[in-house]
């Protein structure tokens, strides 16, 4: 089993986006998926609710609370006497010792950033201070920036600036795109199952196009994820 953590100091920074994303392709690959839900407000939790009320869930993807880092161990073990191919955390912005848990029990480690100077700067301090605990607990770890909320249309020149900035850090090759499928995500549940709905309903395919980009965006970035791990992917 690997374990893929997503981190950001900042709140709002698109963890949990990103988080379901994948989530999402790995569910459709036939894989079974582990989710650690730190954040206090346990988007997670609430994600899979809502899908579960639209029957766009899947029993192969298990959400576990984990406000504390108690619970975080218990998840943890849980977690391991089971059957999942992948673990994903959520953590919950801000530095904690929960985050610092998250960040030195997995496996690859992925920081989402949008182009805006706060959101790089929050990026860049989470990139440091994951870097520098890494070092202090001799582990190597790969990390990188996952750039998303990217503009559909042409950037603008403080955007490919910033963009350029980023260029010698590690970060993922896929960038997300600010899609009205991922905003919507919370709320209709796991990509593919969304797209099988809405391409059921005449009235609702030029929706289900939307959701059929947002999906072969979000399967591109899985594979980035898969091969950091060194995991084989087969053909894109």
């Amino acid at each position: 089993m690997k374990t893929i953590t997503f981190a950001s100091f900042k709140g709002g920074a698109g963890k949990t986006t990103a988080v379901m994303a994948v989530t999402s392709m790995l569910i459709a690959a036939g894989k079974r998926v582990a989710l650690i839900d730190t954040d206090e407000n346990m988007p997670l939790i609430d994600w899979r609710e809502a899908a579960q009320s639209q029957d766009t869930w899947s029993n192969s993807c298990s959400v576990y609370e984990a406000d504390d880092l108690h619970a975080f161990e218990t998840a943890f073990e849980k977690i391991a006497s089971s059957q999942f191919d992948y673990t994903i955390i959520d953590t919950r912005g801000g530095g904690s010792e929960l985050n610092n848990a998250c960040l030195i029990n997995t496996d690859l480690v992925i920081i989402p950033s949008a182009l805006t100077t706060l959101d790089m700067t929050q990026a860049l301090s989470t990139f440091e201070h994951t870097v520098r605990l890494l070092q202090s607990m001799e582990m190597d770890i790969p990390i990188a920036l996952l750039i998303q909320r990217v503009p559909v249309g042409k950037l603008t020149i403080s955007q490919r600036q910033s963009l350029e900035a980023l260029s010698g850090l590690p970060r993922c090759e896929t960038l997300l795109h600010a899609r009205d499928a991922y905003a919507a995500m919370s709320r209709s549940g796991l990509l593919h199952l969304t797209h099988e709905t809405l391409s059921a309903d005449m009235m609702k395919r030029f929706n289900a196009n939307h959701v059929a980009m947002a999906m072969t965006e979000a399967k591109a970035l899985t594979q980035d994820l898969l091969e950091a791990l060194g995991e084989d992917t087969g053909d894109r």
